[in-house]
């Protein structure tokens, strides 16, 4: 597909460092350009147009992974269809006489702001096998690397899953991280009328997660590799809907993680840019006041400064007035 002239100059915004890749992608599509967020970021990079480091304080900014999972069903014995108590005495064993349990099928993941996506799926030997041993390695290196993970449902579902299987394949646990939960996030500052991304993600019009049908689990404990390259594509997109949704959602987040204690400088607290500007608001407790900024790159308007103003140096401002 041939770029054309004003798209091009779109592009520009993201060198100027007021806009993400995600954010120009989004803006193309309303402009009526059809553009996914794989030729943006290979445009971008065609025409080495990276952003500014200006924009931070640091260049070290806290390494925040994208990550989601899939997992495999569980084989039981049951005796009806519909709602009921399915007992662990139920898990059904191979040949071998090992437990169907569930496993790790596949899992994607993405550093933030960076245009590659990266993945790890079974094979057919080993999802015959029920064998997700290498591709917990593969998963365990990024979370040790990560200093924030962000996932959907991530602390009740994606993670505690991820121990599971680490524990099980007598993998240590990876270093400690923080983690941001967008389905918590959402679920705390919106009423949407569905918390979950795949409504999200089409109600905001951001990328939308590919459909499925239970066959394809199916197929892929087979063994058969045509459905796990489609597991591995649907995965990745997911990802990329994920950070897409996480951006968008971003400056409604009070309880994010204080990306300025990472950095240690004063910076933007939710995304690490220096392009704050002061409002006329203050945050205060019970002994002090705090200046109230917003961002210029993520538009957070809950950016608290660091130095706080005592009641004492308020009370002689007022006298000297």
């Amino acid at each position: 597909m041939k770029w054309k002239q004003e798209e091009l100059s779109v592009l520009n915004l993201y060198r100027d460092g007021t806009k993400t890749i995600e954010q120009i992608r989004s803006y193309l599509k309303k402009s009526g350009y059809k553009r996914t967020y794989k030729s943006v970021a290979r445009k971008l990079e065609s025409l080495n147009i990276k952003k500014p480091l200006s924009n931070y304080s640091n260049i070290d900014l806290p390494k925040i992974l994208i990550l989601d999972i899939e997992t495999t069903p569980m084989g039981v014995w049951t005796w009806s269809l519909g709602k009921q108590y399915v007992g662990h005495h139920a898990i059904m064993k191979n040949k071998n006489g090992a437990m169907m349990d569930w496993h790790l099928l596949s899992w994607s993941a993405k550093w933030l702001y960076d245009s590659e996506v990266i993945s790890d799926v079974l094979t057919p030997r080993e999802a015959k096998a029920r064998n997700d041993k290498r591709i917990m390695k593969s998963v365990w290196k990024l979370l040790n690397e990560a200093d924030i993970i962000i996932a959907h449902n991530g602390d009740r579902f994606d993670l505690r899953k991820i121990n599971a299987r680490f524990i099980a394949n007598d993998i240590k646990a990876p270093l400690p991280f923080k983690t941001i939960d967008t389905l918590k996030q959402a679920r705390r500052e919106f009423a949407f009328s569905s918390h979950k991304q795949d409504f999200i993600t089409k109600f905001l019009k951001l990328e939308e997660k590919l459909d499925t049908e239970f066959q394809l689990w199916i197929d892929c404990m087979s063994g058969k590799q045509e459905a796990l390259d489609r597991m591995e594509k649907y995965n990745r997109g997911d990802v990329i809907g994920l950070e897409d949704m996480y951006l968008k959602l971003r400056p409604y987040m009070k309880s994010h993680p204080n990306i300025a204690v990472m950095i240690d400088d004063d910076c933007c607290t939710v995304c690490g840019s220096n392009q704050l500007k002061a409002t006329k608001k203050f945050y205060y407790t019970g002994s002090s006041r705090y200046r109230l900024y917003s961002c210029n790159s993520c538009h957070s308007p809950y950016i608290r400064s660091k130095s706080s103003e005592s009641n004492k140096d308020i009370a002689k401002r007022s006298v000297s007035r």
